[in-house]
Parts: structure tokens; C-alpha cells; sequence
């Protein structure tokens, strides 16, 4: 191709106004991040304190503002931001990235934008407004200048109290809600939904510019319908049992930049201070993986970005991955700041170096956690099947057993096969537990494993196993279920007992093994149990 001819003959050719703003209605906003956008911009303009509120009057017309006492702006502020790619900003570090997001954000909501500012104490106060009906009947690029209400200056001094500052306004807001509903009153219930999601998300996406430990973070106050919004730490830094595992910085490579990332193992929720703690913390499915901070402004979060699938043994980890603008080009940030790709180098190093020790440690306190819970239960689920076995036994055992040596596990084993001197686990029986005795793990991970307990043919199950946990410990509330469990066990390891021989006993090992790893890969995408509740499900 040649070279760009400078003497080429050019027209104009501007795009049409109404369509453009139509179109940038539809880039992807939610409602959450749209109002961070517009928090974003009061913290760039070095404000201190936020006031959002979100109204609806009685026939649940919704108005949204923003006001801060920021900088301000004079006349040819206003113009530039409300200009679609405003100028860009001199801080760098700046929240606000792309000069759309004032616009974009609030239109994706509303048809009317409306900024109110004031440069200084004591200058005027001024008025810009975007309506897109406006602009749909004219079809030019008209930014309107009406006329500074009082209760826009009661807005804009709820922050700014005489001086500088800035209230964004959003009017005829048209796609809050996802449908029409029936009853205002089912949307006014829907409404306060809404104002909840967005305390949580503003708390948890400002948290180290609400927090006062953060030092070298711009401080903040937010309030959201009068109330202030107080930091959220998705980490549980407070709690003791939370553990920082990794920490580390990654290099881009071929570049200077580079990213700190901390891997956070979070208490199980039974393991928290306080019930309000463990309540607080939002552990679940959703809110584990990745917790990505661009210039300390939280802006990405709740899976591993394609890495590894959201399961919930893995929901006690959180890794924070933190960056400063300089790596905005890299990891492709978009016009919402809401999602960023890692380059193959960090991904790579991220899955295959960094997140693997982590990740076992946390499925480790998970499954002891499940392990706790069914402890919890005592005897109970195995003692109708206790009682079952123990009955039928005489009757269903193919095999005889003598102990030799109990020091040494040594047992003579006739069966139908001949007679064997083999080593075979001896123990006693637990709680009474005579032929099914649950245990913390079994060696190589087994599912079950035969045992001699008060000289009784036994069977040991592995509660560490990932098929007791999703399979029996939901259960263990069904007797009936739970019996012919382990009924199915017990016979496994007698059969087991009364059909090897001195030259098949490490077959039959190596079956038990096998299908135990079997049944992990198979039961891998059942869902794990829920070990908040105090007992396993009924």
C-alpha cells in the first residue's frame, strides 16, 4: 500500500448525530458500573466527598445524581466533557481513561444528561444538558445551556457546601428496569433491589479509597441515598484466619510495566470472628478468582478469566491482581473498565506457576470444612446401616479371618480360593461403628478400604474423598440412602476379602484404587455441598 498522499483531496463526511448517540446507548453498561463511571470522574476531578442519590417518585419515575466537590468546571469545561472523545486528561493515573464514559454511561440509562458545575467559591454556576430527543428532532450536534435551578444548587452544595464542585444529573431514565411490571409496588421492590446491588458494588469497587489504612490512595467518602457507603475488603484482611499464600510481582514481558499479585485463602464460614463476618464476606461460587485493581479502583472480579471453571471448593480464594496505567495497552482495557485481557506470558505464568499451590490449599480447608460438618453429625448417618450389616453379616460374609500379629496387621484370610497370610488394616471400631467407620483420608486417596474392627469384617470410607462429600454428605439426613450405601461399600471390600489370592491381591488393590479415581473424574461437575448449613440437607 502507499504512503498516506498528503495532497489527496478530502471531504467531509461527520457522522449523524442522532444515530451515533442512539447507537452509544448500547455499549454494554450495567447499571452498577455505569454509576461507577461517573464516580470515576468526581475522583479524577480530586473530589473528597460523593453523594449519589437514585429516586423514584410515586409513579416510579427514576432520577439519578451525582454531585462531588471536586475542581469544577467553567464553560469550556463543560463543553469539552460533555464532547464525545473529550480531550484527554493530563494525570495519566486519571479513573476516567477513554473521554466517553460520562457520556456513554449515562446515556445507556437515561435520554436526558444534565452536568451542573462551579470552578471556584463565589464563580458562577453553570448548566450543560444532552436530550436525545432533542437531538433526534434537530439531528445536529446541539448541546443545550438551560438555566441553573435552585434545586440544582441544592444538589450541587449537598458536596460542594459554597464551592467548587459538580453534579451530573440523569433524567427520563428509560432502561433501568428490565420490563414492565404489574404493581408499582412489585417495582418498588425491584427498585430497592437495585439500590442494594449498587451499595455493595460501590463498596467493594471503592474499597481502598474508602479505606482510611490505604495511605497512598486519594481518600473518599461516598454516600448513596444519605447513607454512607463504607469499604468493603474482599480479602478479610481483618479476620485471623485469612492467609496471604502468594506474593509476588509479574513482569510484562519485553516491557518495564509490571503487576503485584497476592493470592488470599479466606476463612470457611464457620472459621470467621463473628456470624455478621462470615455473613459479610460474600463467600460463594461467584465471588471467587480474580480481584483486578487498576489504579487501586477495582475493575474486574468474581472468576479466573478462563483459567480454571468457578467450582465451590475453590470459593475461599481470591487473588488481588493490581496495576497502574502504564499497563492499560497490555492487558486491553475497555471503554467501561470492567474487563482486561491478560497477555499469553501472565496467563500462562498465572495458571501453570503462580495459582496451582494456592488452589490446592484452598479445596484442602474446603474439604476439611465438609469433613468438619460431617463429623458434626456423629454416628448417626452410619448407624442404621451399622445395624443393618451387623445383622445380615453371618449371612453374607464369604470369608473367614484370623488375626496373627495385630502389631503388624498380619491376618490369615480363608476363602473360596484357598487360605492367605496377608497384612490387612486392624483397628477398633469407632463409637460403636462396627462394620462402616468414616475417616479423615485413607492412604493413596481411596474411596473405601477393608478393615478388620473387633475382629469383625469392616469397611473404612474416605470423608476426604470427593465422592463422599458430594454424594453422601448431602445424604446423610436418609437413612435409608445412606444404609444402602453403605451396604454397597461393605459388600465391595467382602468381596474383596472372599475372592483374592496370595497372586491377585495386588489386582484387586489396584481396582479399588482405580475405581476411586474414577469416580473423582466422573462426580468432578456435580456440585459440592453447602457446608454453611448446620446440618446436611434433609
Amino acid at each position: 500500500m502507499s504512503e498516506f498522499d498528503s495532497s489527496a483531496k478530502t471531504i467531509s463526511n461527520p457522522p449523524d448525530p442522532a444515530r451515533i448517540m442512539d447507537g452509544l446507548r448500547d455499549t454494554g453498561y450495567d447499571f452498577n458500573t455505569a454509576v461507577s463511571d461517573i464516580i470515576d470522574n468526581s475522583i479524577a476531578a480530586d473530589a473528597s466527598e460523593i453523594y449519589v442519590r437514585v429516586e423514584a417518585d410515586p409513579n416510579m419515575n427514576v432520577t439519578v445524581t451525582i454531585s462531588d466537590n471536586g475542581i469544577g468546571m467553567d464553560y469550556d469545561g463543560l463543553k469539552n466533557a460533555m464532547k464525545y472523545g473529550s480531550d484527554k486528561r493530563p494525570d495519566a493515573k486519571s479513573l476516567g481513561k477513554f473521554g466517553l464514559g460520562l457520556k456513554t454511561a449515562s446515556t445507556a440509562f437515561c435520554k436526558k444528561l444534565s452536568v451542573v458545575s462551579r470552578p471556584a467559591a463565589g464563580a458562577e454556576t453553570l448548566k450543560v444538558c444532552w436530550d436525545l430527543d432533542f437531538i433526534s428532532r434537530r439531528n445536529d450536534w446541539s448541546l443545550l445551556v438551560p438555566e441553573v435551578t435552585e434545586d440544582d444548587l441544592e444538589l450541587l452544595d449537598q458536596a460542594a457546601k459554597g464551592a467548587s464542585g459538580t453534579v451530573v444529573i440523569w433524567e427520563n431514565i428509560d432502561r433501568l428496569f428490565s420490563r414492565s411490571y404489574s404493581t408499582q409496588a412489585y417495582a418498588r421492590k425491584v427498585f430497592n433491589k437495585i439500590i442494594s446491588g449498587l451499595r455493595d458494588h460501590i463498596e467493594l469497587v471503592y474499597q481502598r479509597f474508602l479505606d482510611r489504612r490505604f495511605e497512598d490512595v486519594q481518600n473518599v467518602r461516598i454516600w448513596l441515598n444519605d447513607e454512607e457507603v463504607r469499604p468493603f475488603d474482599p480479602f478479610c484482611t481483618d479476620e485471623d484466619k485469612t492467609a496471604l499464600l502468594q506474593d509476588g510481582v509479574l513482569d510484562i514481558e519485553g516491557t518495564n510495566v509490571s503487576l503485584v499479585v497476592k493470592a488470599y485463602l479466606l476463612p470457611r464460614k464457620d472459621e470467621f470472628s463473628t456470624k455478621e463476618a462470615a455473613a459479610r464476606s460474600r463467600l460463594g461460587n461467584d465471588t471467587q478468582g480474580f480481584y483486578v485493581y487498576r489504579e487501586n479502583r477495582l475493575i474486574y472480579f468474581g472468576n479466573w478469566m478462563g483459567m480454571f471453571k468457578n467450582e465451590p471448593h475453590f470459593s475461599l480464594l481470591r487473588v488481588e491482581v493490581s496495576f497502574d496505567h502504564l499497563a492499560d495497552d497490555y492487558l486491553n482495557v475497555d471503554i467501561k473498565k470492567s474487563r482486561i485481557i491478560f497477555n499469553q506470558s501472565i496467563y500462562d505464568t498465572l495458571q501453570n506457576e503462580f495459582l496451582p499451590a494456592p488452589r490446592r490449599q484452598a479445596e484442602q480447608r474446603y474439604r476439611q470444612g465438609t469433613i468438619a460438618a460431617v463429623n458434626k453429625t456423629g454416628k448417626t448417618p452410619h448407624d442404621a446401616a451399622n445395624k443393618t450389616i451387623e445383622s445380615k453379616a453371618p449371612h453374607a460374609e464369604s470369608s473367614k479371618t484370623t488375626i496373627l500379629d495385630e502389631s503388624s496387621n498380619q491376618v490369615r484370610v480363608d476363602n473360596k480360593n484357598g487360605s492367605v497370610v496377608t497384612r490387612i488394616k486392624i483397628r477398633g471400631s469407632e463409637d460403636g461403628a462396627m462394620r462402616v467407620i468414616p475417616v479423615e483420608s485413607i492412604e493413596y486417596n481411596a474411596l473405601w478400604n477393608p478393615v478388620i474392627a473387633d475382629g469383625k469384617h469392616a469397611v473404612e470410607l474416605n470423608m476426604s474423598h470427593p465422592y463422599y462429600q458430594k454424594v453422601y454428605y448431602p445424604l446423610l439426613g436418609r437413612p435409608t440412602s445412606i444404609t444402602g450405601l453403605d451396604a454397597l461399600f461393605w459388600s465391595l471390600a467382602e468381596a474383596e476379602l472372599g475372592s483374592f489370592t496370595q497372586d491377585s491381591k495386588e489386582f484387586f488393590e489396584d481396582m479399588r484404587l482405580g475405581t476411586s479415581r474414577n469416580l473423582s473424574k466422573l462426580i468432578a461437575d456435580l456440585p459440592d455441598p453447602d457446608i454453611s448449613d448446620e446440618d446436611p440437607e434433609a
